[in-house]
């Protein structure tokens, strides 16, 4: 921009949430002109290279992810069992835009997966707890816990669910899966975390009873939703028993559980 005739560089951060983490990085950028006497771009782009290096996580995948991933293989080796490896790989979405994780023949499942103490869960949107089509939706729930020397990492799970899959047009399917949902073999090398199951699964079918929001809720509580663009809230079902599930629902998880001693 121009001020006064002279060329200067304007920072500009339009963000209010970034307010707060933006301003050590301003105060980064003055320093390195001010005392390291740099031009005001060669002390910007030095800043935002070494913030760069700082943020590099391309090697890493976070717990999150992790933990999510190895809720979702747990119960695709348990349908592998359960249904065969053609109908398991089917149902995976593997990461694709859906809002449920496996779609089954008359069933959608949503898999979530805690380190907490307390069966609690981040649902990420208002229609991920939403029925798809009239079919059932059962949310399965996960405790899993660090097992120190014990337990199994998540590269070991990965191992041994790939093996469980004989041909290889299955495998590479599951591979591709697997990429979809984040899975990048540089990981082995980080994810080095034992975990076992803190507790047995519990499978609940999403009904009207059940708690949670959706847009139909705030429809009919008078809000506005075109309005609500974001929304995530934490559910905690610690304490909540169990629904009775689907044959096939309750052979997978009975297998999948296995693969996680």
């Amino acid at each position: 921009m121009h001020h006064d005739g002279q060329r200067m560089i304007e920072v500009a951060v339009t963000d209010p949430r970034l307010f707060v983490d933006a301003y050590p990085l301003l105060c980064a950028v003055a320093d390195r002109v001010q005392l390291d006497q740099q031009t005001l771009t060669a002390a910007l782009v030095e800043t935002l290279r070494r913030l760069g290096h700082l943020l590099k996580t391309e090697d890493v995948l976070s717990q999150e992810k992790e933990t999510g991933l190895i809720g979702e293989l747990l119960l695709f080796a348990g349908l592998v069992h359960a249904a065969g490896p053609d109908n398991a790989l089917a149902s995976w979405r593997g990461g694709q835009a859906e809002e449920h994780d496996f779609g089954l023949p008359d069933h959608d499942v949503e898999v979530k997966t805690t380190v907490s103490e307390r069966r609690a869960h981040w649902i990420s949107s208002l229609t991920q707890m939403v029925e798809t089509g009239g079919r059932e939706l059962w949310l399965v729930s996960l405790q899993i816990t660090a097992a120190g020397s014990a337990g199994r990492t998540l590269p070991n799970l990965i191992t041994s669910v790939r093996g469980k899959l004989s041909s290889t047009a299955h495998r590479a399917t599951f591979d591709d899966l697997l990429r979809g949902s984040g899975w990048r073999d540089r990981y082995s090398a980080t994810c080095q975390r034992r975990w076992r199951l803190r507790t047995p699964a519990e499978a609940f079918q999403v009904t009207e009873t059940f708690p949670r929001l959706t847009p139909s809720l705030l429809a009919d509580a008078g809000v506005d939703g075109t309005h609500v663009t974001d929304v995530r809230y934490r559910l905690d079902l610690t304490g909540r028993s169990g629904d009775p599930t689907p044959q096939i629902l309750t052979d997978a998880l009975t297998r999948g559980q296995r693969e996680l001693p």
